[in-house]
């Protein structure tokens, strides 16, 4: 018995001490802090997607790399000042769609943004018969299209109620080269009676054809050539030739970059002479353009909206293409300076239909009330990098306070500066332009 009480004995106190173990060791960790539990991730940032449709590949490609730097820069900077402030701070999202510069692609490719996307609206699509397209599209789905470069008149004149244009279009462009063809002959004292038309043959190219005669009508000059050619030829020569036959004091020319590059090349090759070169902008301020023809632009005159020598005329110029040359490497051009108005147009947009709705609550909803703000828009010369008066669209969604202006490629810097109007001008015109003998 005594052996017996004395093992159950030593087996209670074993018992009691693992006993006394786990509680001591359930007291001292619940002495020791917990960590915290660890914090629910932060919901993903809010975003509002905007469509863009630009010619990303092909021969326009150097033109949309010009465009896109205009908006991505934009978009940067409303980003960076925290985004959409109606919207929760939701950030911009670029949605590119690449028209390949074919409209039929441009409209598939708005249809894929819209329907699969989820765009909330559309910008671009730099040539007007690519607009066209896209714009019909964002039509039948009702979807706000903001179009910033594309200028055929026409584009505004077909009660669309979902499309806005923020640049002027070429009816008063082509009528603004003639009062400047008419103060040339005055001030200058040089006899011009004779004119020459040059297009590609789209949309916009085509829209600049009807438009520079009629004006050529209305001024009292004759027109002694007028010339349509495809977009992307190989050669020009016979279209050229023609021109030189016809001998016009002054030619009008409606085209893009690597049609505009050829055609330099092909004025000095056969010997062209006409007393003014007068371009409808588009390829003619390309970059490319300028670094591939070099002292062949010089003393071209092109239609602009814009010049990067405004600074006393355009307050905020001077800070902000400084901005954009530190990042870009080069100065805003009327292609970047567009589409960076355009993107800042449609934010302005945003920030009034975010008052009103929500794309994430109900896009549809959201995107009538963004078609309502743009229509009620209305933005003051202060707030652009433009010469404009404003912005402010009328029942059919152009732009009415967009203005243009006339620059000259100087043989000083090998830069466009701005001649027309005289109010606005930073160098006198050269006129005539020298002939390619006395260049040499």
């Amino acid at each position: 018995m005594a052996e017996g009480m004395k093992a159950t004995t030593i087996v209670g106190i074993i018992i009691a001490l693992l006993i006394g173990i786990g509680i001591g060791y359930g007291v001292a960790m619940a002495t020791i802090p917990r960590a915290p539990p660890p914090a629910p991730p932060a919901p993903p940032a809010k975003e509002v997607k905007i469509g863009v449709i630009l010619p990303i590949s092909g021969a326009l490609a150097a033109t949309a790399e010009d465009l896109k730097r205009g908006i991505e820069f934009a978009v940067s900077e409303i980003n960076e000042a925290g985004g959409i402030k109606s919207l929760d701070g939701a950030k911009i999202k670029i949605v590119y769609g690449d028209s390949e510069a074919e409209p039929s692609i441009g409209a598939t490719e708005a249809e894929r943004l819209i329907t699969t996307e989820n765009v909330v609206a559309i910008l671009g699509a730099y040539q007007s018969s690519v607009t066209k397209t896209v714009s019909s599209v964002c039509e039948r789905y009702e979807v706000p299209m903001v179009n910033p470069d594309s200028t055929s008149p026409d584009l505004t004149e077909r009660g669309l109620k979902w499309f806005f244009r923020t640049t002027a279009h070429d009816d008063p462009f082509c009528k603004q080269h003639f009062e400047f063809l008419d103060w040339l002959k005055s001030e200058y004292g040089v006899n011009i009676t004779t004119v020459a038309v040059l297009c590609e043959d789209t949309e916009w190219g085509m829209g600049c054809y009807d438009r520079w005669q009629k004006y050529a009508a209305e001024f009292g000059y004759e027109v002694v050539a007028a010339i349509t050619y495809h977009r992307g030829a190989t050669s020009l020569d016979a279209e050229v030739g023609t021109l030189k036959a016809a001998n016009p004091d002054v030619l009008f020319v409606a085209a893009y970059v690597t049609d505009g590059i050829l055609l330099q090349k092909t004025f000095k090759k056969l010997d062209f002479n006409p007393k003014a070169v007068i371009a409808m902008d588009a390829g003619y301020i390309n970059p490319a353009f300028i670094e591939e023809t070099g002292e062949l632009s010089y003393y071209v005159f092109s239609r602009e909206v814009f010049n990067w020598d405004l600074f006393e005329v355009v307050p905020k110029l001077a800070e902000k293409n400084a901005e954009y040359k530190a990042k870009y490497g080069v100065d805003f051009d009327g292609n970047s300076a567009r589409d960076y108005t355009g993107m800042w147009t449609l934010y302005w947009a945003l920030e009034e239909a975010g008052k009103v709705a929500k794309p994430w609550e109900d896009l549809k909803a959201f995107r009538k009330a963004l078609r309502d703000a743009l229509a009620e828009l209305e933005i003051p010369a202060e707030e652009l990098i433009m010469p404009w008066k404003g912005i402010k669209f009328d029942e059919n969604g152009q732009n009415i306070l967009a203005t243009g202006i006339i620059v000259q490629m100087s043989p000083e810097d090998g830069k466009y500066h701005t001649v027309w109007p005289r109010e606005i001008a930073t160098m006198d015109p050269i006129f005539p332009m020298p002939t390619w003998a006395e260049r040499e």
